[in-house]
C-alpha cells in the first residue's frame, strides 16, 4: 500500500480544528500490514462477517486489506461501500485513506470516477466517539485505536474536550483508547468480533478495571499475542524516526461467546501462568518493600559527620548493584537508624536542621522518626536477599547482615536461609512466573512488586528443601 502524504488541518483562528489536529499529531502510530493481515486471518474476513469497520481509520490500512480480500466486480461501488467502511476524525488523514483506497482499486482495474466513488464513500471523516454513527450494522470491527491520554494534553477549556466529557462516560475518559473500546461495543452488531491491535495497559492496569468489567459482560478474549513494538507499526508522527512506540501492544480477538478466556475486572493477564505444584513465596520468606525515608541528607547521609557510628547502617541502592555480576559494589550512604527513644541532641539537631526539605508526607512526630520506620523491621541481623524493582529479569541479590535497602527501590527477602532464597527464586519455573506476572515497562524492563513476589509459588521440592534448612 503506498503511504499517501497528509494534508493537515487550516488551523487559523479554530480551536477546534486545532484540537483536533493534535489529537491526530498525539496518537502516533500506524499498524504495520503484516500484523493487519494477521489479524483479518484469526478474525476470518471475509469468511466470516458481513460488514467491517475501523472506526478510527488512520490512512486506510485496515480498509484497505479488507477489501483486498473480498471478490469486488469491477466498478461494484455499492458491494464496497457496503462491505467496508472506515470512520476518520481528521480530515487530512482521512484524505490519505481515499487515496490509498482509489489507488487499490485502480490497481485492480477499476474506472478512475467508480474508484474515488467509493472511496469517498467507504472513507468517512467522521469523529467515531462524539458523531453519530449506525448502531447494530458492522458484524466484524477491526482496528487500531488509538493511544492518548486526552485529558492530559488538552487544556479544560478546549472545545473537543468539553464535547468529549460530556459524552464519554467517566470510566471510558482517562484514555482516547478506553473510549474507542467502549464506543464500539455499544455500536457493533450483536454478534460481532473484534480484531484489535491495542497498547496492553486496558487489560491490566486499575484505571480500566471498570471498562473491563463492562466488556467482559458481553465478550471473552478468544486469542491475544503480543507484538513487538518495533515492527508492528510504521511511521510514527511526531517521534524520532525510527524509534518503537512506547507501548506494549497486543493483538487480540474479542468475542460474544463464553469461548474465550473471561474478562473482569481483575488484571487480564496476557500470558498464562504455568502450573506449578508447590508453595507460594509468601508462605514461606517474609517479603518487605525498602523504606522510604525522604531526601537524602536527612534520614540517609553521605557524609557521617559527627553522628554516633551506632547510629548508621550502611544502605544500598539500586546504583549500588554490580549489574554483571549481581553482587552489591559497596555502600557510599548509611541510613539513621532512630526509634521511639530520644536519641542523642546530635542527631536530634541533625534531623531538625534537614526537615525544611522533607516533603509534609514524610513528617513525623516525634521528630526523630523516619518517614517510614524500619528498626525491628527488616533483617538486619542475617543474610537476607534482595529484589530491584524495575530490570529486565527477576534478580536476586544477596544482601548482607547489617545492610539496609531504602527508597522502595527494591523489595527485601528473608525468614529463609539466603542461599536458599536465591536457588528458588533463580528457578526457570519461578523466573517464568514472573515474567508473565510483571507489568512491561520501556527498554525491556519490568516491574517486580512486593504484591507480584507474593505470588510466586515455588516448585515443592525446593520449597521443601528450604523448610528443612530453616529448621
Amino acid at each position: 500500500m503506498t503511504h499517501a502524504l497528509f494534508a493537515e488541518l487550516d488551523l487559523a483562528g479554530d480551536r477546534r480544528a486545532a484540537d483536533i489536529d493534535k489529537l491526530h499529531q498525539g496518537t502516533a502510530f500506524y499498524t504495520a500490514v503484516p500484523e493487519i493481515e494477521a489479524l483479518l486471518d484469526r478474525l476470518d474476513w471475509p469468511n466470516t462477517g458481513s460488514r467491517l469497520l475501523d472506526p478510527g481509520a488512520g490512512n486506510g490500512g485496515f480498509v484497505v486489506s479488507a477489501l483486498a480480500r473480498l471478490n469486488l466486480a469491477a466498478n461494484d461501488v455499492a458491494t464496497a461501500a457496503t462491505r467496508v467502511r472506515g470512520y476518520e476524525i481528521h480530515p487530512g488523514a482521512a484524505t490519505a485513506a481515499r487515496v490509498n483506497v482509489r489507488q487499490h482499486l485502480t490497481g485492480r482495474g477499476w474506472s478512475l470516477p467508480a474508484a474515488i466513488e467509493a472511496a469517498n464513500q467507504i472513507i468517512q471523516t467522521k469523529d467515531f466517539l462524539l458523531s453519530p454513527v449506525p448502531v447494530g450494522v458492522f458484524d466484524v470491527i477491526a482496528a487500531n485505536p488509538p493511544y492518548w491520554r486526552l485529558l492530559s494534553h488538552l487544556p479544560p477549556d478546549s472545545p473537543y474536550r468539553l464535547d468529549y466529557e460530556a459524552i464519554v462516560p467517566a470510566h471510558a475518559r482517562a484514555d482516547l483508547l478506553f473510549a474507542y473500546l467502549q464506543r464500539a461495543m455499544d455500536i457493533a452488531a450483536p454478534a460481532a468480533r473484534m480484531g484489535l491491535v491495542t497498547a496492553d495497559r486496558w487489560l491490566i492496569n486499575s484505571g480500566s478495571a471498570e471498562l473491563r468489567e463492562r466488556i467482559g459482560r458481553v465478550y471473552s478474549v478468544l486469542d491475544i499475542q503480543r507484538l513487538d513494538a518495533s515492527s508492528a507499526f510504521y511511521r510514527p508522527k511526531a517521534r524520532t524516526k525510527g524509534t518503537p512506540a512506547r507501548v506494549h501492544p497486543v493483538s487480540l480477538i474479542l468475542t460474544p461467546s463464553a469461548a474465550g478466556r473471561p474478562l473482569t475486572a481483575a488484571p487480564f493477564r496476557i500470558e498464562q501462568l504455568p502450573d506449578v505444584d508447590g508453595v507460594p513465596l509468601r508462605d514461606l520468606a517474609q517479603i518487605r518493600l525498602a523504606p522510604w525515608l525522604g531526601p537524602e541528607g536527612i534520614f540517609y547521609v553521605r557524609d557521617r559527620g559527627d553522628l554516633p557510628a551506632a547510629r548508621l547502617v550502611p544502605c544500598v541502592e539500586p546504583e549500588d548493584i554490580d549489574p554483571a555480576t549481581d553482587t552489591i559494589k559497596g555502600y557510599s550512604r548509611w541510613a539513621l537508624k532512630t526509634d521511639s527513644a530520644r536519641p542523642e541532641d546530635c542527631v536530634v539537631a541533625h534531623i531538625e536542621a534537614g526537615l525544611d526539605a522533607m516533603p509534609k508526607r514524610g513528617r513525623r512526630t516525634p521528630v526523630w522518626l523516619p518517614p517510614e520506620r524500619f528498626d525491628g523491621k527488616l533483617p538486619l541481623d542475617r543474610d537476607a536477599v534482595l529484589i530491584p524493582r524495575i530490570a529486565k529479569r527477576l534478580r536476586p541479590i544477596l544482601l548482607p547482615a547489617g545492610v539496609m535497602p531504602i527508597n522502595h527501590n527494591l523489595v527485601c527477602l528473608a525468614g529463609v536461609d539466603a542461599p536458599e532464597l536465591m536457588r528458588m527464586l533463580n528457578d526457570p519455573a519461578v523466573q517464568e512466573q514472573a515474567d508473565v506476572l510483571a507489568v512491561r515497562l520501556d527498554g525491556g524492563y519490568r516491574s517486580y512488586t512486593a504484591t507480584l513476589l507474593r505470588q510466586l509459588v515455588i516448585p515443592r521440592a525446593l520449597a521443601v528443601r528450604a523448610i528443612s534448612a530453616r529448621s
